[in-house]
């Protein structure tokens, strides 16, 4: 019994290093991110197959030598676990990874009525009226509705007449998508206590992707969205409240990050007529923030990273924490009772967001606003690129930061760039500039009914910032020959 329970116990061994190194190849193999350099260390992976295979014909043949049995044992429980423990590294990668790719979005929409009506479920505007925005989405609206009820479709250009129609009892009930929904409770007064949500419903849409291809050998533009949205999910849609371009030029490792104040009043992309806040293109789709930046800027944005305040707050905790140096002391709008001291502070996610939300304590508001958020992403960049925190808690990171971010970023070209990072380990020189403006009034393309506080663009900046970008992509290595 004893013998039987030895072979099958070394048996046991010798299959889950097989299966170990299998599994292993597979990881490495797909995800192609251990540098060339280091890959020889991985074929010495693929002698140990040998090596099991000869050990686990020594374990099941050999009868008298103990101390063979023994030694081929160990090797075997040594092989396995170094194996079992490199194994979810890329397992975790590789989940990450899946979970930034999104193919299709999920756009949330709510049936509005005012708050004191006899109206409480969809089912009570049977043969009434319901306005919705004349959009590309107004026959899925359509469908969605006319499966539950009958109704009269009324068609609007902009939020401020829908809520007028509502108000004034023209219609019975209007439709808006959940960036609408967030723009109209903070814009348009007592919005929130006239009104009342009694249905909900999700269409489903194509997701966004930039048709640009990048070499990560080459400098490429990367736009970061922050949505003003709390959750553990990112939202398809909403106000870009951070508008971040990342320009980076491998060749060089030069990174400049480019700050436009959410309240520029800019021309959104295909549109003609009024301006709008920057801020306001979010709530069309991440491709018109994209394009709208690509016209101001006369660049070619390649692809885009989207965040909201549970992302940046899990991020800097995981990381365990960023250090910043404010240069004033002021006490917090967002965190009741904290005071940021002058000098270096190290902070947390909860602090760090708080940081870079922050504008009433300066004289120069939202362009003080920008700056503070640039110092939190080099801050990020930093620890990321430095420290060895990232691999204590790298499993941890990852799995906590799984669906707290978009992007159309090929997973192939993320696992270059990783790939790279590894292999060459620059240290990067991160830069900051930011476009600046005048403070005003305007009526904007979102909500024309209503005279907004607007940022006038200060196009010498921008001509500024222009010229920065073009600068840092045509960088290269200077080399002395």
């Amino acid at each position: 019994m004893k013998k039987i329970l030895s072979y099958l116990i070394r048996i046991i061994l010798s299959l889950l290093a097989i299966t170990s190194i299998v599994i292993l190849s597979y990881y490495v193999f797909k995800l192609n991110i251990i540098p060339n350099k280091y890959m020889n260390m991985f074929y010495i992976g693929y002698s140990l197959i040998i090596i099991v295979s000869l050990l686990f014909i020594i374990n099941l043949f050999i009868k008298n030598r103990l101390i063979v049995k023994i030694i081929s044992s160990m090797c075997l429980i040594l092989i396995s676990g170094g194996l079992l423990f490199i194994i979810p590294y890329f397992k975790t990668t590789d989940k990450f990874l899946k979970s930034t790719q999104v193919e299709f979005e999920g756009l949330n929409y709510s049936v509005v009525v005012l708050k004191h009506g006899d109206y409480k479920k969809i089912e009570d505007l049977k043969n009434l009226d319901i306005a919705y925005k004349d959009d590309d989405y107004k026959e899925d609206i359509k469908k969605e509705i006319t499966s539950k009820i009958k109704y009269t479709e009324i068609l609007s250009n902009d939020l401020s007449d829908l809520y007028k129609k509502l108000s004034d009892k023209e219609v019975d009930a209007i439709i808006i998508e959940d960036g609408y929904l967030t723009l109209a409770k903070e814009e348009i007064e007592n919005f929130e206590e006239n009104t009342k949500i009694i249905y909900t419903f999700k269409l489903k849409i194509k997701a966004h992707k930039e048709d640009t291809k990048v070499d990560i050998s080459k400098p490429f533009i990367v736009y970061i969205s922050g949505i003003d949205q709390w959750g553990s999910k990112v939202s398809d849609r909403g106000r870009s409240d951070v508008n971040q371009i990342m320009v980076i030029n491998p060749k060089t490792h030069h990174i400049l990050i480019v700050n436009t104040p959410r309240d520029y009043y800019v021309q959104l992309a295909g549109t003609t007529g009024l301006r709008d806040k920057l801020t306001h293109a979010g709530i069309y789709g991440v491709e018109k923030s994209i394009a709208t930046l690509e016209n101001l800027y006369d660049i070619d944005i390649n692809n885009y990273i989207r965040i909201n305040f549970d992302s940046l707050v899990k991020i800097v905790d995981l990381i365990g924490g960023i250090d910043i140096e404010s240069d004033i002391t002021f006490k917090s709008f967002h965190i009741k009772g904290w005071v940021v001291p002058e000098g270096m502070n190290h902070f947390n996610g909860k602090q760090a967001l708080a940081y870079s939300r922050e504008r009433y304590a300066y004289k120069d508001g939202d362009h003080h606003r920008g700056r503070n958020q640039q110092q939190v992403m080099e801050a990020i960049i930093n620890k990321l690129t430095t420290s060895d925190e990232v691999m204590k808690n790298y499993n941890s990171i990852l799995n906590s930061l799984e669906g707290t971010f978009k992007t159309d970023i090929p997973t192939g070209t993320i696992t270059a760039f990783i790939k790279y990072q590894l292999d060459e380990m620059p240290k990067w020189n991160v830069e900051s500039v930011q476009a600046y403006g005048f403070s005003s009034w305007g009526h904007t393309y979102s909500m024309p009914s209503y005279l907004l506080w607007v940022m006038e663009p200060d196009w010498s900046s921008i001509r500024t910032i222009k010229a920065k970008i073009n600068e840092v992509l045509k960088e290269e290595v200077i080399t002395n020959e």
